[in-house]
């Protein structure tokens, strides 16, 4: 039987290991101590379509026995790297006991570029991108509940029986899983989405109560049309990762209250607990994922000369309110600001008005 670790399980890798569990592979997890106590009696699987699961007995690897060993002492034919996109360059020390030479390396980040760190660093072992669609949330101690839509989707590997082997083994109700030949346009579509997350984090309250204030829509609908000028200048065409074609979300999330609800009822149809990862990190005070997020948009726009001055100003608001994300960023001047969580849907509609 296949080998699996789940490398740095918060959220969604305690989910997928767990799932990964209840499915009968072989899998390990390797968390902080504060989740491995909240998993060690068991977990409870719950999504928005009422799927439930019971799973006892998780694996755990300890960081400290695993810095001890070394690649041939333990099996590890994949290794899931599911920790936050600033902390991949330190993880790849961590990691190097779990990777062999036949090791599958997939990193399950948000945005665009954490991956590029893993390939340097493991040049000659497969190293595949993964789509994670959809937030999970702990309900309570012990109950992760994935409380919105989406398939995990693998990037299709060289040998194409890599991916295919790993869809028909995780492929389930709970966990459902396909295959891209074009991630990149596939991971840019799901930035588009992304870009909401900053918003979340900022506005200080459930996805589903933001989608419902049409203020907080015409932000993000603003971030996401010069995402879509800057994937034009790329020459990517993002796929359909909604019931919509990627260039009309913007316009639908611009509709009046009463027409986006009878329009976009499947955007409004996540689990009222849903917060994005960001507003877990901004409310924890930890290091944000903004620059992998609405700085990749801000990044790219600038290579190729588009203008995106709304990102670039909700990124300095991020960052302004936020913990510092590497020893790079402690040091740089950061934007001063007036405003304080939870912003109002007004106070960042004027913010990216400025000139």
């Amino acid at each position: 039987m296949s080998s699996h670790v789940v490398f740095g399980a918060g959220l969604i890798g305690s989910y997928l290991g767990a799932s990964m569990h209840n499915l009968g592979l072989n899998v390990a997890l390797v968390c902080r101590a504060a989740v491995k106590n909240n998993l060690a009696k068991g977990v409870v699987l719950t999504d928005y379509q009422e799927h439930y699961a019971q799973v006892e007995n998780l694996n755990f690897l300890d960081s400290e026995i695993l810095a001890k060993l070394k690649p041939e002492q333990i099996s590890c034919d994949f290794l899931w790297l599911t920790v936050k996109c600033h902390s991949v360059e330190r993880a790849l020390l961590e990691i190097a006991p779990l990777v062999n030479k036949n090791t599958v390396i997939l990193c399950c980040q948000n945005g665009l570029g954490s991956d590029r760190p893993v390939k340097n660093a493991y040049p000659h072992n497969t190293v595949l991108r993964v789509m994670v669609p959809f937030n999970v949330v702990e309900l309570e101690k012990g109950h992760l509940h994935r409380g919105s839509e989406g398939h995990l989707t693998i990037e299709q590997a060289n040998r194409p029986d890599i991916s295919e082997n790993l869809q028909a083994m995780l492929n389930s109700e709970l966990l459902p899983v396909s295959i891209t030949n074009d991630m990149q346009s596939l991971l840019w579509a799901k930035l588009q989405l992304n870009l909401g997350n900053s918003i979340n984090a900022l506005a200080d309250i459930p996805v589903k109560s933001m989608l419902e204030q049409r203020g907080y829509r015409l932000v993000i609908a603003t971030m996401m049309q010069e995402l879509l000028a800057v994937s034009k200048e790329l020459g990517l065409e993002l796929p359909k990762v909604t019931a919509l074609p990627a260039n009309l979300v913007p316009h639908v999330l611009k509709l009046p209250n009463f027409l986006f609800k009878l329009v976009a009822n499947k955007m409004l149809a996540v689990d009222p607990n849903v917060r994005t990862s960001m507003w877990w990190d901004m409310s924890q005070n930890k290091p944000t994922e903004i620059q992998y997020l609405n700085g990749a948009v801000v990044g790219e726009g600038a290579r190729v000369g588009v203008p995106t001055p709304a990102n670039t100003r909700i990124v300095a608001l991020v960052e302004a309110l936020s913990a510092p994300s590497s020893k790079h960023e402690q040091g740089a001047k950061r934007v001063k600001t007036a405003l304080t969580r939870p912003v109002s849907a007004s106070q960042l509609q004027r913010l990216i008005r400025q000139h």
